[in-house]
């Protein structure tokens, strides 16, 4: 019973003094300074033998079974800090494997006991404040930092945090496989721990730490994006209050100061559509028609013979007619043939000479069509072979729009 009565006791000693004992833990790296203020903590804690000191100048320093309980309660404030935590982990993981490389060599069976359950138990402490740390990362995303009004403090802690996860990856980084293989060397109980469980962990918690990463960029790109329209609407604002009565209008648009940069494109006709339903739109829309054409009336002639239908004859079912070749089509597959044969060499030909020489009745624009389209239409091995320059001149009316008046056809080496 009596044990029992100095557990109680102990645990309400924590109780009453936690939030000073806490603050030593996380603010002051475990020291408490030996002042009138902390005079009742230190003789609970010396009372119950939870603190230490060799000389008498220095701070007290809580001892080590209840720093290790403090790390075990306050693991959301671990996370804050996992980076420093992991990285002090493995240093420490590093001494233990020293320790027992030399117990293996001098075959001291305890020690070789002794340190292995060391180094499970510090191993596990590393894997789980790697875990700690990834996962807090995903809290982050779910919340969104909404308990935080200000949009501005909101950005700057998205930031901070980006940059938190940044040095966690690098720390992620530092161990390398072939380091691990070499400080595991033979030995079968650190193999297992170093190249099995420890790559494991970091495999994962690299792959949700990326993810978690990613999505912190893109609400941070979101947030700025907020902040950017929230200053916008604020201007909008700011300018109502300060002037009663301001109404916008159109005419506020002053295109004569538009900057040059903005205002290059030449402005386009627009087509005017008459109201049908407006009687002053009607009688404009008739004056409009009544000068377009003029109507001449026709005289009756009475009815007009025309010519006898001959007789109609049916194909045999299934006799097929040969189709006639179309003059265009041959003419520029003979032309495209002849370039990629290389038979023009390095001289251009320009496809309007062609038509010219040709004879075919086709305009000009339907020719120059046919002519581009028929060389999109052809295999990139037989297009490579092909350069097309387009000549080109804008059009009176709209300046922005160019026409094309001509094709130059010239042979290229692919080779």
């Amino acid at each position: 019973m009596a044990r029992t009565h100095d557990a109680q006791s102990t645990l309400r000693a924590l109780a009453n003094y936690g939030e000073a004992i806490l603050e030593a833990h996380l603010s002051n790296g475990n020291r408490i300074s030996e002042t009138d203020d902390n005079a009742g903590l230190i003789e609970i804690l010396e009372h119950h033998r939870l603190v230490w000191r060799i000389g008498e100048s220095e701070d007290l320093q809580l001892k080590k079974v209840l720093v290790r309980f403090l790390d075990h309660i306050t693991e959301s404030e671990r996370r804050q800090f996992a980076s420093e935590q992991v990285d002090a982990l493995w240093r420490q993981l590093n001494e233990l494997f020293d320790e027992y490389k030399a117990a293996k060599r001098k075959s001291a069976l305890a020690d070789i006991d002794r340190l292995e359950g060391e180094i499970k138990e510090c191993l596990a402490d590393v894997i789980e404040d790697i875990r700690n740390a990834t996962n807090a990362f995903s809290s982050y995303i779910n919340t969104g930092f909404a308990y935080i009004t200000d949009l501005e403090l909101r950005i700057r802690k998205n930031q901070q945090v980006i940059d938190r996860a940044g040095r966690l990856i690098t720390l992620f980084e530092s161990f390398h496989i072939r380091e691990l293989a070499d400080q595991a060397g033979d030995d079968p109980f650190l193999k297992r721990l170093l190249l099995r469980h420890l790559p494991a962990t970091l495999e994962s918690s690299q792959k949700n730490l990326s993810y978690a990463l990613n999505q912190l960029r893109i609400m941070l790109v979101r947030m700025r994006e907020d902040q950017r329209l929230s200053r916008l609407v604020g201007a909008f604002e700011a300018h109502f209050q300060n002037n009663r009565g301001y109404v916008p209008n159109i005419d506020h648009l002053d295109l004569e100061h538009c900057p040059e940069a903005l205002n290059t494109v030449a402005p386009f006709h627009m087509k005017a559509y008459g109201d049908i339903y407006d009687p002053a739109d009607d009688l404009e829309l008739i004056e409009i028609a009544a000068s377009a054409r003029t109507v001449t009336d026709e005289t009756d002639t009475g009815p007009t013979d025309l010519p006898g239908v001959a007789s109609v004859e049916f194909d045999i079912d299934g006799q097929p007619e040969p189709e006639e070749d179309d003059p265009v089509d041959n003419l520029i597959e003979e032309l495209i043939q002849a370039i990629v044969d290389g038979q023009l060499g390095q001289n251009g030909l320009r496809a309007t000479d062609v038509l010219a020489a040709s004879g075919l009745d086709i305009d000009r624009a339907s020719w120059l069509q046919a002519v581009a389209s028929e060389i999109d239409a052809l295999p990139n091995q037989e297009q490579r072979y092909i350069d097309v320059l387009f000549h080109e001149q804008p059009d009176p009316v709209f300046p922005d729009n160019l026409y094309i008046y001509d094709l130059t056809l010239r042979s290229v080496d692919a080779g």
